[in-house]
């Protein structure tokens, strides 16, 4: 119920709306009965050659007596101060004076008219409520859309750690849809559709409380159906949603590693595995939709027993006199016009089952609380310096840092190198608050970065990494990533001629308006790398990370890359991470880290008079370039 009352707090219209809708449903279901109930006994009448007369029937309409002669029916006691009777032939006695013509031919002119104009009336109604009901539809889902997405960029790296991002993506986009068309728009429909059926309901119960009741109870058999569906419909969404994020899964990780499925010739084997999550998902569909279209004929079953037990019921009444035959038939031709409204309203509550899985789902993220707290003191400079105090860190139960100290002064290039799992791209985490440090601080000018606001935080740093992330948009988009102040094209193209990227660039054939794919897959890796430098020129961060920026590259678009990260870091406050230790001889402080500790710290030359790691690494990578060298002659 909890889950329920979320949902519709959630996407139920805002007041003004739900008043419209109300105004609107309850306008299509007068309609809807007026232009039924009241015609049936004039066509009766006027068709009825023997009872018809035009002048006789104004006479008795205008003469009625405003009492009933006839012994009022029993009425319900909620309804004791309304005596049914009197309703009717109130409300029939100044209908009839409104239709009566002074012939027949006049009168079934005016029963024509009134059909017609009652009608388009009520369909004119019912186009602006669907028109609404749209309208809340896709307002209540752009809604959610909105704040899920908002809510995943606020979460830390963890929880993309945790989660496939191809069920991320079924979130935001088939998840909410589904909540659209079978959560929100069912909210609407149920409004609209529960007005009808309490409209025909009050008809029912003017013309006969004690059969309206009867009616009910043999009713209760179907309502008892419909929940029991309802509950295995829920079940089995469950089950789809599952399978689909599966297959999104699959997908997203074939088409982000294709060149590797087409390398490794393993395209009919993922066919294959895919083949295999889509019949899961086509089964459990199957099964869905068995139950769903078993819930229409079940109910219009039962409610045709339900009208047949009425039909024996009411039949002992006429034959007892408590009611007319006309009444009865009247009653029964009511009973199945609200059939319609409580079927849809049976149908949307096992739709609603489907979306209500779905919403589940969301509301698991939109209740996850982000790992990183943000902090409130505002920081855009840094005037000291970083330190790292005692930092102890851990992703599981082996710590990946042991207990680091280190400081970074303003404007000086501090190296990390050691081997794979060391540590270094953790620091850069740390930094950056990717994560926080389990014990120990990192500062910011004597101050714990913990306190800083997270953008406010992470504008300071401008980061090369090995891996970089381009976007299927124009250079110019691409380098202009991340810069909040409005640029011009001249600071893009200087922003580029530093990270040697200009040349290139000018190449292109929209040069810097060149869409260059998705990842920039239109592009080398040199190329791409020096995109990314551009990128941070571009922004000119107060300080400088570089994590193995020039790791996957050719020796020719090594040089490139490395000179830009060269004129890149003149001047400037850098952290480098480098699997090349002949490209940071010239770093101010150099940190050796192996298994999470610093091992040794300070510049090349005293490093390599120290004859420890730094300088068995840097004898045996620098063989290895003299061997490669030789080969290449």
């Amino acid at each position: 119920m909890t889950l329920y009352l979320r949902v519709l707090r959630y996407l139920a219209p805002n007041r003004s709306h739900l008043l419209l809708a109300i105004l609107l449903g309850t306008l299509t279901s007068v309609f809807s009965v007026v232009s039924i109930y009241t015609i049936l006994p004039l066509l009766d009448a006027v068709f009825n050659s023997e009872r018809f007369d035009p002048a006789q029937q104004i006479a008795a309409v205008q003469s009625a007596a405003p009492q009933h002669e006839t012994t009022p029916n029993t009425t319900l006691p909620a309804l004791h101060a309304i005596d049914s009777n009197k309703l009717k032939e109130s409300v029939l006695r100044k209908f009839e004076t409104f239709i009566y013509g002074p012939t027949r031919e006049s009168t079934l002119r005016n029963i024509c008219l009134f059909l017609v104009v009652a009608f388009l009336l009520k369909n004119f109604f019912l186009y602006l409520n669907n028109r609404l009901m749209v309208y809340v539809e896709t307002k209540s889902s752009n809604k959610l859309r909105n704040h899920v997405f908002s809510k995943l960029l606020s979460l830390g790296l963890d929880y993309f750690n945790r989660h496939r991002v191809g069920m991320l993506m079924q979130r935001v986009s088939s998840d909410i849809y589904l909540i659209q068309t079978q959560v929100s728009g069912s909210l609407m429909n149920l409004i609209r559709n529960s007005i009808l059926a309490m409209s025909y309901l009050v008809v029912l119960l003017i013309v006969s409380w004690k059969l309206t009741a009867f009616a009910f109870a043999v009713s209760l058999l179907s309502l008892a159906m419909i929940r029991l569906v309802s509950k295995l419909v829920r079940e089995q969404a469950d089950v789809i949603q599952d399978r689909t994020s599966d297959m999104n899964s699959r997908l997203q990780e074939v088409f982000s590693g294709i060149k590797l499925v087409k390398a490794s010739a393993m395209e009919q084997i993922e066919a294959k595995a895919f083949a295999a999550l889509t019949d899961a998902y086509r089964w459990a569909t199957l099964k869905i939709y068995s139950l769903r279209g078993a819930l229409s004929p079940i109910n219009e079953t039962l409610g045709i027993a339900a009208i047949a037990c009425v039909l024996w019921f009411g039949g002992l009444q006429v034959f007892s006199g408590e009611m007319t035959s006309a009444e009865l038939v009247f009653f029964a031709f009511g009973l199945y016009s609200i059939m319609s409204p409580i079927k849809i309203i049976a149908e949307t509550s096992a739709r609603v089952q489907e979306g209500m899985s779905a919403a589940s789902q969301l509301f698991e993220i939109l209740d996850t609380e982000p790992t990183i707290k943000n902090g409130t003191r505002r920081i855009s400079t840094i005037e000291k310096g970083i330190v790292f105090q005692n930092v102890w860190f851990r992703y599981g139960e082996n710590y990946v840092l042991k207990d680091v100290s280190f400081e970074i002064r303003k404007g000086e290039v501090v190296a990390l190198i050691g081997q794979s799992g060391s540590g270094k791209s953790t620091i850069v985490d740390l930094l950056l608050r990717f994560y926080d440090v389990e014990r120990g601080a990192i500062l910011i000018d004597g101050v714990n970065i913990k306190e800083f606001d997270l953008q406010d935080l992470r504008r300071l740093f401008g980061v090369v990494s090995q891996d970089v992330v381009l976007f299927n948009d124009t250079v110019a988009n691409n380098i202009k990533y991340g810069t909040t102040r409005p640029v011009s094209q001249q600071e893009i193209v200087t922003a580029a001629k530093i990270a040697n990227a200009h040349d290139f660039i000018s190449d292109l054939p929209e040069k810097y308006e060149t869409f260059i794919g998705d990842r920039g897959v239109r592009l080398s890796g040199g190329q791409r790398q020096r995109l990314s430098i551009a990128r941070v020129m571009l922004k000119n961060p107060p300080v400088l990370i570089f994590d193995e920026a020039t790791s996957a590259l050719d020796q020719e678009s090594e040089k490139l890359v490395q000179d830009a990260i060269d004129k890149a870091m003149a001047n400037r406050t850098a952290l480098v991470i480098a699997h090349r230790l002949s490209t940071i001889k010239n770093a101010d402080t150099i940190l050796v880290l192996d298994k999470g500790s610093i091992k040794e710290q300070g510049n090349h030359l005293s490093l390599m008079r120290q004859d420890g790691l730094y300088k068995r690494l840097y004898t045996m990578q620098f063989a290895l370039e003299q061997s490669e060298q030789s080969n290449l002659v």
